[in-house]
């Protein structure tokens, strides 16, 4: 039912009136549409059926009713791009945030990863690559990810990497975050999807170009990146045709480094024996102390194509497709010192922070330990150094071909799609140590980091230096799906029920994952007395005498270089070190609990029904739909037998049926204010590695227990009831103020834990998946955006956007595998998440100044530890600003800066701030480009 046109607020009204002078010299003649806007009869997804015109502000009628609100107000790009964004979350029949770009190539970040984090909801965070690789809504990583509608994914993960796609191939980023039954399943946290550019999106020919330097302060490079779109459009016999193509490519020499603090432990001396406070109270210290520097050449590129053909008015064939690649060589060098426990501490302090030892299973479980401040030890230690060579590489590519029809009544549309992915990494690492005696000299924890460093600095000289293990591990990724979809829509026009949406989906999708163990292998004629007697004919300077150590970078921490193993020799000599070490040339052999293979065959159909009339006069409508959904799954991997140390074929298959209700009731009070409410169950399917039953053993060392890793067969997918509502009113053109609650009643929320346990007689820390028990997650969210329009001269160019997140959730699980089951709250989940951006458009001029804040959140669980079960992450939250001006109607020129203030990311065991973890240094970049467009 149409909702009924009301005029502008009075409010509104009599602030134009009264301002609409002092605007006189900045109104330009009405203009014809932009050629870079969204055209109304393209808006639609390919696989989406467009609703037909009993749909309740439609875009079209939307865009109409705003070029009468706009009088009085130049239309900018910014305010063309928030407007749009408005109009999707306004005329959307589902809660859904978006962003827009307000020209080609103009969303003012580099990924859509980093672009995302605008969103109301969205939280992201960096990854040890120096860039953004993790994107939650509301707290859930839980996502699915479309690219115009169609799912698409990364490596064998069911996720894509939004780092992959630049920032200047998308038209627009939406998020989904409720679900109706036409969207695919498989993100309890929501859906994010990507659409790039179309020919019909612009009037006519379009070229736009870009190209940007950026310079990283610990990268200490500056990086090109650039981005090219052509497109066009021609009326033939056959009908109108239109072409694009779009190419995109980045470099990034980045430097991410972190300095860490080991577990936190009961501390003791060289006889085994907890020192105590005067107070007879216990002493918590670190394990060991370290550095993990990651030092990288990233590269990117991306192309996309789209053609577009409208044989006649009511129909249209279309065939598009995406590659992006990247590769990534990186150095990661390590650094250490494992003094604790080995020998006696001197100078040590203690600070005040007590409270009771949380270690499960310890003797001294219970008892009041207090956390230890600094501290020094001398004598026969384990300090080395590592370096880890990667190479990186892959891709991901979709293709599809579809058609779209639609007559008075009825709308149809078939997509085929087709999905490959890949990824490969190689990794080849050197560890050396120091000869003793060292002396591990700990400074404390002042500026929430771990600052330690060695006495006498023997790190700096290449003769201290002896030979350890070779570690070289590798795996190759690959995914392909065939999907096809088909969607129908028709119009009852009915005084109650309206249209009703139906559909079939069918996907084929494969991964498989291959690799090699990574083992440790001794030097030859062995280490050694380690530290103390070390075998002088593996002193690395006697085995390599040129070429081989590279100094490493300072922090605040560590401010004293130390040297490591170069990249660029490693790699290059990788087989003559193998043959020194005793080991054949080229990759380790392939390792059976490195492998699986998963077909995995889905059919679903949905079908549901719009409704709308009135109610005490006021104009409401809804949806209310079944999604009927069955996965059939084939794994096939290895097990392994602890006793035998074989590893023998395993099959195991599944086939369930999925059934998703959804209903949902809009509310129009006025024409600008609506109620939303929504209710809606949607699941997400474990991971193709989290179901891998395999074991991976990672033999210890000489300070740590091996490492072991498993997946989990018997895992279900993720359930849950999801309930939201909105209230949103709409008080001008791109300027809205909206409030939401929303709440996720969750089952078998997937977590990951960590578990000493002893295989073939070696101690080995074993991380698996498991199903959690019942859980939930709610909170509220709040969003205000406006230009001040009403301000006189150049300042009615300003702007702001303003949104807060508040989040809360709990899952009852065990807080380690085989433990009682407790209440405790959900990973990733920061309770307090905002964003606030101060935009200014006016004579030429754009900018953005950006702050995005994340509170502090539980990263995983750990093995127990005397501080718990946990770590906290507290983000860096940083400010970002973008500049812009325009030298003409063709030529631009940007400016950008991210994390302006210099944030940096910590970690702490437990809670508090006298354990830290980490600390991360995220890095600072300038950017200075131009814009071209014809």
């Amino acid at each position: 039912m149409n909702r009924n046109r009301i005029p502008m607020t009075l409010l509104a009204a009599t602030i134009a009136a009264a301002f609409a002078s002092a605007h006189a010299a900045d109104v330009s003649p009405p203009a014809p549409a932009s050629g870079d806007s969204q055209q109304a009869t393209t808006t639609s997804t390919a696989t989406t059926p467009a609703a037909p015109a009993k749909k309740p502000a439609t875009g079209e009628n939307k865009t109409q009713k705003d070029a009468v609100n706009l009088s009085g107000v130049v239309v900018t790009p910014l305010r063309e791009s928030l407007q749009s964004a408005q109009s999707i979350k306004q005329d959307s029949r589902m809660i859904v945030d978006s962003i827009v770009a307000e020209d080609i190539g103009k969303l003012p970040d580099n990924s859509v990863a980093d672009a995302m984090q605008r969103i109301t909801g969205v939280q992201v965070a960096q990854g040890f690559q120096g860039e953004t690789n993790s994107v939650v809504i509301r707290g859930l990583p839980n996502v699915m990810t479309t690219l115009n509608g169609r799912e698409i994914f990364s490596g064998v993960g069911r996720a894509f990497a939004f780092q992959n796609l630049p920032a200047t191939a998308v038209k627009t980023v939406k998020v989904f975050k409720s679900s109706e039954a036409s969207l695919p399943d498989g993100g309890i946290a929501g859906l994010v999807d990507m659409e790039l550019y179309r020919p019909f999106d612009f009037d006519g020919r379009k070229v736009a170009a870009t190209l940007t330097e950026t310079h990283s302060k610990y990268g200490d490079h500056t990086d090109p990146s650039g981005s090219v779109l052509l497109s066009d459009r021609w009326h033939t016999d056959i009908g109108e045709v239109g072409a694009l193509v779009n190419v995109g490519y980045s470099r990034q020499h980045y430097d991410y480094n972190a300095v860490w603090g080991d577990f936190p432990k009961v501390l003791t001396g060289a006889s085994g024996q907890p020192i105590r406070t005067s107070d007879g109270n216990l002493i918590a210290a670190p394990n060991g102390f370290g550095a993990d520097y990651n030092i990288g050449d990233r590269k990117r590129g991306e192309f996309n194509y789209a053609l577009q053909w409208k044989p006649s008015e009511s129909t249209e064939v279309y065939a598009e497709g995406l590659y992006d690649w990247d590769s990534d060589n990186y150095n990661q060098p390590f650094y250490f010192s494992f003094p604790v426990g080995a020998v006696d501490p001197t100078g040590l302090t203690v600070t005040s922070h007590c409270y009771p030892n949380q270690l499960t299973g310890s003797p001294y479980a219970g008892q009041t330990i207090c956390d230890a401040a600094s501290g020094s030890w001398t004598g026969n230690t384990y300090a080395a150094t590592s370096t880890q060579a990667h190479q990186q590489w892959g891709h991901d590519i979709q293709n599809s071909l579809g058609m779209k029809w639609h007559g008075d009544k009825l709308r149809l549309s078939t997509d085929l799609s087709f999905n490959s992915s890949s990824f490969h990494d190689q990794t080849f690492i050197v560890d050396t140590f120091l000869k003793a005696p060292i002396t591990t000299v700990w400074g404390g924890t002042h500026g929430d980091q771990q600052n330690w460093t060695l006495g006498g600095n023997p790190q700096l000289d290449p003769a201290n230096y002896y030979l350890n293990g070779l570690f070289q591990t590798w795996n190759n990724q690959r995914a392909k799906q065939t999907a096809w979809r088909g969607d129908g829509n028709y119009d009852i026009g009915g005084d109650f029920f309206q249209y009703i949406d139906f559909g079939l989906r069918y996907s084929d999708h494969k991964a498989e994952y291959r690799g090699s163990v990574q083992v440790s292998t001794p030097p030859p004629g062995g280490t050694g007395n380690i530290a103390l007697n070390p075998n002088p004919a593996n002193q690395v300077i006697a085995r390599f005498p040129n070429g081989y150590f590279c100094s490493q970078p300072t922090t605040s921490a560590i401010p004293v270089s130390w040297l490591s193993g170069c990249y660029n020799f490693l790699t290059g000599n990788a087989d003559a070190i193998r043959s020194l070490y005793g080991l054949p040339s080229g990759l380790a052999p392939e390792n059976p609990g490195r492998f699986y293979h998963i077909d995995e065959k889905s059919y679903a159909g949905y079908f549901q029904v719009a409704y709308g009339n009135e109610l005490f006069g006021l104009p409401y409508d809804g949806l209310a739909g079944m999604r009927i959904e069955r996965v059939k799954r084939q794994l096939n991997a290895f097990s392994y037998d602890a006793s035998t140390r074989l590893y023998t074929p395993l099959s195991d298959s599944t086939s369930a049926p999925v059934y998703l209700p959804n209903l949902s009731f809009n509310l129009h009070l006025s024409n600008d204010l609506q109620l939303r409410l929504v209710a809606a169950k949607t699941l997400t399917y474990p991971g193709f590695g989290q179901l891998n039953p395999s074991l991976s053993l990672n033999p210890g060392t000489i300070n740590r227990a091996g490492a072991a890793s498993s997946g989990n067969p018997g895992l279900k997918p993720i359930r849950s009831n999801n309930y939201d509502a909105s209230l949103e009113w709409y008080f001008a053109p791109a300027s809205y103020v909206s409030g939401g609650l929303f709440y996720r009643d969750i089952n078998g929320y997937i977590q990951n834990y960590i578990t000493d346990v002893t295989i073939n007689g070696q101690a080995y820390q074993l991380s698996s998946p498991q199903s959690a028990g019942s859980g939930h997650l709610g909170g509220a969210e709040v969003a205000y955006q406006q230009f001040f329009d009403f301000l006189p001269g150049a300042w009615s160019g300003f702007g702001v956007q303003l949104n807060y997140t508040y989040i809360e959730g709990s899952t009852r699980s065990p807080q380690f595998i085989g433990g009682p089951a407790t209440s405790s709250p959900l990973q990733n989940v920061s309770k307090n998440n905002g964003n606030a951006v101060l935009m200014y458009e006016k004579h030429g001029w754009s900018a953005r100044l950006a702050y995005n804040y994340r509170s502090r959140f539980i990263d995983f669980f750990t093995q127990p530890t005397v501080a718990g079960v946990h770590d906290e992450v507290k983000p860096a939250n940083q400010v970002d600003f973008s500049l812009g001006y325009d030298i003409n109607q063709n030529v631009s020129v940007v400016f950008n800066a991210t994390n302006i203030l210099g944030a940096d990311l910590h970690q702490y065991w437990g809670d508090g701030n006298t354990r830290p973890r980490d600390i991360r240094y995220q890095d600072r970049t300038v950017g200075l480009g131009v814009r071209l467009k014809m």
